[in-house]
């Protein structure tokens, strides 16, 4: 149930974008019953299954079809739709991208970075990902969707969740372009720094990576596992410390590897 309440009430990470605005996602409804998702699978899946419960059960849209591959001709596919829509009331026709994604600020001598908890994704190049390919698929290769959607107008529009991490010690915070202002926040630190930022009677909670998505005032009445800062750390962790109102990224002593990566997570 925390899964979908944070998609329909959760903030998104990144606000209305020229190619395609934010899907109105306050208006969806939980379901009257709540099928058993698969949380062992990727993140951006479980989401894309939880968003998919949502849309099937609204009144106010028509879930047309779900991971669509867009293919040239049989051995070329250029991309894929999240989601196809139609607005029940509008009749409209609905090209919907989701992602759920976190960043990381960090100060470099060429300027503001935001790596992911895995360095080699990055803000800016997902976004512009997104907006030159994702975002692009119902204009530039509507010939060749399925028969039946070809010849009626369609929009595009995007729903990106997740939560920008600013550093421990940084004086102010990162505001990226197309950030949404009201987005979730965190801090991070590396695990290195911990005993010398929080007091020693600190208790911490892990969140696990199912429920990164979920905004932590939603968290507070789910009973999570206690943590205990291990010596070094080999991948990111999010966590909850008590009396803290966000969240916490804990990194690696060495975050980010310098040339690209930290350890998978």
């Amino acid at each position: 149930m925390l899964l979908l309440q944070s998609l329909i009430t959760g903030p998104l990470l990144v606000g209305d974008l020229p190619e395609a605005p934010t899907f109105p996602h306050q208006n969806l409804t939980l379901p009257a019953s709540f099928p058993d998702l698969n949380l062992q699978q990727k993140l951006g899946h479980l989401y894309e299954d939880a968003l998919a419960l949502l849309l099937k059960s609204s009144p106010s849209y028509a879930l047309l079809a779900q991971n669509l591959q867009i293919q040239t001709d049989i051995h070329t596919t250029v991309g894929e739709l999240d989601f196809l829509l139609r607005d029940l009331i509008t009749g409209q026709l609905i090209h919907l991208e989701l992602a759920t994604k976190f960043y990381l600020a960090v100060d470099t001598e060429s300027g503001l970075a935001l790596p992911g908890p895995d360095a080699r994704d990055n803000y800016f190049r997902k976004l512009a990902r997104l907006r030159s390919h994702q975002l692009q698929l119902a204009r530039l290769f509507k010939d060749h969707f399925p028969e039946e959607f070809r010849h009626e107008p369609i929009v595009t529009q995007q729903l990106i969740y997740g939560c920008l991490f600013d550093h421990l010690h940084a004086t102010t915070p990162a505001s990226p372009d197309f950030l949404n202002p009201r987005c979730r926040r965190g801090k991070w630190l590396t695990i290195d720094q911990l005993p010398h930022h929080f007091p020693s009677h600190t208790t911490f909670q892990h969140i696990p990576k199912n429920l990164w998505p979920v905004p932590i005032e939603l968290l507070e009445s789910t009973l999570l596992e206690s943590w205990s800062p291990p010596p070094t750390l080999d991948r990111c962790l999010m966590i909850k410390a008590t009396g803290h109102p966000s969240p916490y990224f804990i990194t690696p002593p060495n975050y980010p590897v310098p040339g690209g990566a930290s350890a998978p997570f």
